[in-house]
């Protein structure tokens, strides 16, 4: 079992890499304002070469990663943050204001499931404990105090952009839609919020990207990835699994379209939550464990629910996406399952029987 949700998750942390990055090439291209350059897509070489860059900083060390991902997270929040509440404004002066309850029904829950990738990033950080010095302490303030304010700035410009732009716009352009609903305020706010998404995307691959490798070397030290995938020695991320996973994000971002890769993340975040979830309910009466009961049973309830209208929307509506996550999932599973370097399940259960 923990064999199969840790290639998983490394999959689907490749995949969120892969969208980050074709999302920092959009709004690259529109703020550039060309598709092509000498006749090839520009698109694709900017996510290219954001990888590239942030595969060189992480392989300078945990130091330089986290400085840069310091001044990343606050200047994209704080522009994102403006923007929205100056679109609230300008909503309100204009009288374009509207709150859209008629049309809430199942929508905004099945929008919740579709985009439940981008939650990554909390997990994310239970990946980092070596990097604190206090990690239970400081772990605890960051997700609490992080998620209300994520949240809030994620409403406030979900908000604001459903009501400066029309349906079918939202509809048919997407990837720009925050950058049209700030050409609808001026110029100078779309300018602003184009640097913003750069900034945005390039630290979620930052920070992604470092993590990611983190729990890779400890997937390693576990012989649930190969060996050669990196040296667990090392006090910060393997270069090789740095290499490996850049190398592998930048094919998938160079592709185009990644909307079965991320459908399968989401999937996988959600089946990841429920199962960790679960766990914690049935330990939470343990020796050394003192859980409240109330939050896993949320979280088990929810990571079902959201799982199967999840699964459910994309057999329903995107079929062709549905059957290319399902071929993800049978492919990494497989390649999984396959490991040559994999104990017999039975020597693993006699380990874990000597433990305890």
């Amino acid at each position: 079992m923990a064999g199969v949700v840790g290639w998983t998750l490394i999959v689907g942390y490749i995949g969120t890499i892969a969208m980050y990055a074709y999302a920092f090439g959009m709004y690259g291209q529109m703020l550039i304002g060309y598709e092509y350059v000498w006749g090839l897509p520009i698109r694709q070489f900017i996510s290219v070469g954001i990888v590239a860059a942030f595969v060189g900083l992480n392989l300078l060390g945990a130091g330089s990663s986290a400085a840069v991902e310091r001044y990343l997270v606050f200047i994209q929040a704080g522009i994102i943050a403006a923007f929205g509440l100056i679109g609230l404004w300008f909503g309100a002066a204009n009288y374009q204001l509207r709150l859209g309850f008629a049309e809430l029904g199942l929508n905004p829950i099945i929008a919740a499931s579709v985009g439940f990738v981008s939650f990554e990033g909390w997990q994310l950080l239970f990946y980092d404990q070596e990097q604190f010095d206090d990690p239970n302490a400081t772990l605890a303030k960051g997700v609490f105090i992080s998620i209300p304010i994520a949240a809030a700035i994620y409403i406030l410009v979900g908000f604001v952009i459903t009501t400066l732009l029309p349906e079918e716009v939202i509809a048919a352009q997407p990837e720009p839609a925050l950058l049209y609903g700030a050409l609808a305020i001026s110029k100078w706010a779309m300018l602003a919020i184009g640097i913003a998404g750069l900034v945005s995307t390039a630290s979620a691959i930052n920070s992604t990207m470092f993590s990611e490798a983190l729990f890779a070397k400890n997937l390693i030290s576990d012989d649930i990835l190969p060996d050669e995938m990196g040296d667990t020695d090392v006090d910060a991320a393997p270069t090789r699994t740095v290499l490996v996973i850049g190398t592998l994000t930048a094919a998938f971002t160079a592709l185009g379209s990644l909307e079965a890769v991320v459908e399968f993340a989401s999937l996988a975040f959600i089946l990841v939550f429920g199962t960790m979830s679960a766990l914690a309910l049935t330990i939470r009466d343990a020796d050394d464990v003192d859980v409240n009961p109330i939050p896993p049973l949320l979280g088990l309830v929810g990571s079902a629910a959201f799982f199967v209208m999840l699964t459910w929307y994309l057999y329903s509506q995107l079929p062709a996406v549905f059957w290319l996550v399902v071929v993800i999932a049978a492919v990494v599973f497989t390649v999984e399952a396959l490991y040559f370097k994999r104990q017999r399940l039975s020597e693993g259960v006699r380990q874990v029987e000597k433990r305890v």
